[in-house]
């Protein structure tokens, strides 16, 4: 389970390194990052930065479920 939260703090860290990243490097990245949370369109870093954050979120969810009907059986 460490595993998997210590993946799941990764990747929470490496997608806001990739928000900050894309908001200081290009032209008006502040502006891109608030019309992206309105819109949903990323550049391809902050995608797939989102798409293992979902990952790791899914993993620790899926652990956790799996420790708790293992703890119900026994």
């Amino acid at each position: 389970m460490e595993d998997r939260v210590e993946h799941l703090r990764k990747a929470i860290e490496n997608l806001i390194n990739v928000k900050l990243h894309d908001a200081l490097v290009h032209p008006h990245g502040l502006s891109r990052l608030i019309a992206h949370r309105g819109s949903g369109v990323a550049s391809s870093p902050i995608r797939q930065a989102e798409s293992e954050l979902e990952s790791a979120i899914a993993a620790v969810i899926l652990n956790s479920r799996s420790m708790t009907s293992h703890l119900s059986v026994h």
